[in-house]
């Protein structure tokens, strides 16, 4: 008889990169908007055939144009702290600054949606960069983040004007991204200039003098405006990054998934869990399974040969180190090999060398899944869009596919919650880098609690906070001090720290000051909680079934850090709190271990043959998160 067991794997990014529709201009009506609501931030999101998009930088009032609406003009809104809009799906979006009362006008580029987001999916709006507005504008790929390159170029002077109008309005100081809003008399002011800008006068640099009538453009710094263009590219990338094993097929095509083979005939599948951090670093960990698969006998759990390893072969971790992006921002290629690694042998490394990002979601790794998610019909020209990794292990020599899924983007922080020495003014107090020590519970009271030391850094990133005499159940530390930042070492005690997460978003309401914040932590070095994972907003992770046949579920939901207290009382005395959320509900905050969860569904199937190890590893699959400030910290002014 078949075990009977509920495999584990990711499935958001799965299902976005399944549920495209739409497609090219192809399949758009002479006369898209016919019985399409519009509004006045574009068409609406729900219409089948209209895409709505958000802006990296949130700028309410943005002049667009949908190319197949000819007869209506739009402007972006701030919509819960984003700037969306919306146009038909294929449409070419012309974006520029102008009021109703003159002629002059800024022009920013035409978007091809196509090049953005070709095919729509449901509650997933494209992602638009004001480097696809400079990109629009020059017709050239950006290729370097240095002034030599003109689309980069073009990209600044855009910063440099948002930045001026922003600071005017004292809605950020320079070198901060924060919602501001271009008015209709600010842009019907635009009449006080001799001539409208383009292309050409963003790249002579022209703009600036043109502009002084109407702002002072030169108030915000080269330099300074360069570091925030930077810093919105760097975003772009700020995401959440699975791969799986794949355990269906879809219209009887195997989807491959994260599977290899080696010459020898052995196999592997894996399922894999990274996260983008703010400053460009990609970390986490693989969770692999290789051999040869039986196809007869009680381990046999699915019709798919290579699914059985997950019953007849115990599950190893890989870990990736932090290291710079998986996805390059600029070309959206795997552009150099990403390595991940065993604990017990570095040198058989794991490399993800070759793939590219399409429709802002997905990396395929094959020609099922390329047209999935491109709408094209055919297979790709260039195969070097198929994601593919390589791995030599005791000296066999591996092969194979994998789709990366890209989910939950990032935003900008909210200044009044993400309070910082770059977002306040002289003489105001400001909370980061915030000290905290993350307190990680069992769902299996028998295993004592782990403390772990974390920071949160100014540029919204997660770090350890590891102190000098740490022990397994405490990797906190008395001190709130630096790291080198070459070395990564604390510059007072010497210990080692590492990358771990980063923030999601900044809320702000009467009763909700938090941020968001997501982690993976995957190194031997955490003991217990090696291998878990914090708010990745994951959804649909399954355990095997119990002994009454009851299917127990692990969702690796959002987490949010309250700072109400800290916001409000201007003091530490109330501390602050952690919690989850489900829908608009808070919910006590939850991590799970995909490895340990993994380990789970082997020693189901192997009740007899599984170690103490083993045992007690899947006994730490998850748990509830509590948190404390440690005496160290304190609110410092600037």
């Amino acid at each position: 008889m078949k075990n009977k067991l509920i495999l584990p794997f990711a499935l958001t990014g799965l299902v976005t990169a399944l549920s495209g529709c739409g497609g090219g201009s192809q399949s758009i009506n002479e006369d898209p908007y016919k019985g399409v609501e519009t509004s006045t931030n574009g068409c609406s999101g729900t219409a089948e055939k209209c895409l709505d998009f958000v802006l990296d930088y949130p700028v309410e009032g943005l002049n667009f144009d949908c190319s197949t609406d000819t007869k209506n003009h739009f402007v972006t809104e701030l919509e819960g702290g984003l700037a969306s809009g919306g146009c038909a799906v294929g449409d070419k979006v012309k974006f520029y600054i102008q009021g109703s009362q003159t002629s002059r006008m800024i022009s920013l580029g035409d978007v091809d949606l196509t090049k953005i987001r070709p095919l729509k999916i449901a509650n997933q709006p494209a992602q638009i960069g004001l480097v696809d507005l400079a990109t629009a504008m020059t017709g050239k790929a950006i290729t370097s983040t240095t002034m030599n390159d003109d689309t980069f170029k073009v990209m600044v002077g855009l910063v440099r004007v948002f930045q001026a109008v922003a600071v005017e309005q004292n809605a950020n100081i320079e070198g901060d991204v924060q919602p501001f809003e271009l008015t209709k008399d600010l842009k019907d002011s635009l009449s006080k200039v001799e001539s409208s800008v383009d292309v050409k006068n963003f790249l002579d640099g022209s703009y600036v003098s043109i502009l002084k009538p109407w702002l002072d453009v030169s108030t915000i710094g080269e330099q300074s405006a360069a570091q925030v263009a930077e810093q919105l590219i760097r975003l772009s990338n700020v995401n959440i990054y699975t791969a799986n094993f794949l355990a269906i097929s879809a219209l009887n095509v195997d989807l491959g998934g994260f599977h290899g083979t080696s010459a020898a005939g052995n196999e592997s599948i894996a399922n894999l869990y990274l996260l983008n951090t703010r400053q460009g670093y990609t970390t986490g960990y693989a969770v692999q399974w290789m051999g040869k698969p039986l196809t007869t006998g009680d381990q046999v759990i699915s019709s798919i040969a290579r699914l059985n390893l997950l019953a007849q072969v115990a599950p190893q971790k890989l870990s990736a180190d932090a290291q710079t992006s998986l996805i390059d921002p600029l070309s959206k290629k795997i552009s150099k090999p990403f390595v991940l690694h065993s604990a017990t042998n570095l040198a058989d490394n794991l490399e993800i060398y070759q793939g590219t990002l399409l429709n802002g979601t997905t990396v395929p790794g094959t020609e099922f899944m390329y047209k999935q998610v491109s709408g094209d019909t055919k297979a790709p020209v260039d195969t070097s869009i198929y994601g593919k990794w390589r791995q030599s292990i005791s000296g066999e020599a591996f092969t194979g596919s994998i789709d990366i899924y890209k989910t939950n983007p990032a935003t900008y922080l909210d200044k009044r919650v993400f309070l910082t020495p770059n977002t306040v003014k002289t003489g105001e107090q400001y909370i980061f880098p915030l000290y905290a020590n993350l307190i990680f519970n069992f769902g299996d009271t028998t295993i004592p609690a782990v403390k772990l030391g974390i920071v949160i850094d100014e540029s919204g990133d997660i770090r350890t906070n590891i102190g000098p005499n740490n022990t397994t159940t405490d990797l906190s530390s008395t001190q709130c001090t630096t790291v080198d930042s070459n070395t990564y070492k604390d510059t007072t005690t010497g210990v080692q720290q590492y990358r771990i997460g980063t923030t999601g978003a900044a809320n702000y309401d009467t009763s909700d000051k938090s941020l968001t914040i997501r982690m993976i932590l995957s190194n031997p070095i955490f003991g217990n909680i090696d291998g878990a994972l914090v708010g990745l907003n994951e959804s649909l992770l399954y355990l095997p079934q119990d002994s009454s046949g009851n299917t127990a579920t692990f969702t690796s939901g959002g987490v949010r850090m309250n700072l109400q207290n800290l916001i409000v009382d201007k003091s530490t005395t109330r501390g602050i709190n952690v919690t989850g959320w489900d829908g608009q509900a808070a919910s006590q905050a939850q991590w799970g271990n995909m490895l340990a969860i993994s380990q789970a569904i082997y020693n189901s199937a192997n009740k007899t043959k599984a170690t103490q190890a083993q045992l007690d590893l899947a006994k730490r699959a998850n748990g509830y998160l509590s948190i404390e400030l440690p005496t160290c910290y304190t609110l410092k002014t600037k």
